[in-house]
This record gives C-alpha cells, structure tokens and sequence, in this order.
C-alpha cells in the first residue's frame, strides 16, 4: 500500500514543483483564494473536497490550526512520512507564513465534504472510535476527535475524509515515519490497533 503511495506521488512530483516554483514568484500578499488556486487547486481542489485522490487529504472544513501545524511542519521538515517528502515539502518551501495562514483559513472556512457510503465494517469502527478497545490499551477516539469528528485545535477533523488516506496515516504513526505534533499520542494508540480494527474506523470516519 505505502510503495503505491510513493509511485502515485511520484509522478505528481514534477509538475507539483513547477506549480510551487510559480507561487515562490508571485507577490507576499496574496489572499487564499489565490495561493489556493495556484498551489493547492491541483490535488486538493479549490473547495479542499476532492474525492476523487484517495491519498490526498480533504481539506474542507479542517480546523485551521491543524492546517497552519502541518503545513509548518512540511516547511521545517518535522513532518517526515513519505508523501509530506516527496510532495509536500517542494510545494510549501516558497511560501510565507502569511501565504500558509490564508491558506489555512480558506480551507477551513470551506463546507464541510459530502461523506462516502458506509463500508459493512463501519458498526465496528464506530464502537472502537466511540469506546476505544480496553483490552488492548486504546483509549476512545472521541477523546480528542470529537463525537462528531470535527477535531479541535492540533487533533483534526476526520469526518469525510478518506478512509484510504486514514488508513495510511494510522500505518504511518504505527511504524513511526509520522513525528510531527501529535505523534507521540498517535504513535501508541495504533500499534496497539490491528489491521482490521484500523480498517474498520477508517471507513466509519469516512461515512461520517
């Protein structure tokens, strides 16, 4: 699953790099509209809703905090799994604190996406989100997601997202390639989650 990331990602890297060069050019006061439709527009699509890249992020009406972390991280390299390397680091480096704080904020300000049909293992994701699985140590998502999942400040809003993309990023944490903020809550909770159990609340967030 992780060599189709990089491979996708791959392709994409060139005319990432180009599109990131463009904006590198372009004036520091640009509004997110503008930074959006130049950098971010071609994965994530202007509205951030693209449902289309499973291993692209949805953007729309992500909490603007957890934004602005992670595209800092990028920035700073803190965040070092292999999509954040191979394309997000290129695409953020010519961009200014004001540029991601815009970019930030149009996401966030967006509707939140249409969420994907429920897959037949969302009932167990659903308890394992809302009630954790004690006997191995994994406390309840909606500690920190919310009972809704829409996230609160560096915990993101996972509702409609893809649950490809989830289950990437629970991969990610578990074999400790993700070290930006939050990690070290992350990191824990999924090596003590199985396969199927972080297959099953991925595709519960994804429906919601």
């Amino acid at each position: 699953m992780q060599h189709r990331v990089v491979r996708t990602l791959a392709l994409l890297v060139p005319a990432l790099c180009l599109y990131g060069a463009v904006s590198g050019a372009r004036s520091a006061d640009q509004v997110a509209p503008q930074v959006v439709a130049t950098v971010c527009f071609m994965c994530h699509t202007e509205r951030g809703d693209n449902p289309y890249l499973a291993f692209v992020p949805r953007l729309a009406a992500q909490n603007s905090t957890y934004i602005l972390e992670q595209l800092n991280a990028f920035r700073d390299g803190s965040r070092a799994d292999p999509p954040a390397t191979m394309y997000m680091w290129p695409m953020v480096q010519n961009l200014n604190d004001e540029q991601l704080k815009d970019a930030a904020a149009w996401f966030a300000a967006q509707p939140a996406p249409k969420p994907f049909p429920a897959d037949k293992s969302a009932d167990q994701g659903r308890d394992i989100y809302l009630k954790g699985v004690l006997a191995e140590d994994v406390p309840a998502c909606v500690t920190c997601h919310g009972a809704k999942a829409d996230g609160n400040g560096i915990f993101p809003r996972l509702a409609s997202q893809n649950a490809q993309y989830l289950l990437a990023q629970l991969r990610y944490f578990r074999a400790g390639v993700r070290n930006d903020k939050g990690a070290d809550i992350m990191k824990p909770i999924a090596l003590h989650l199985s396969e199927s159990d972080m297959d099953a609340v991925a595709n519960y967030l994804s429906s919601l």
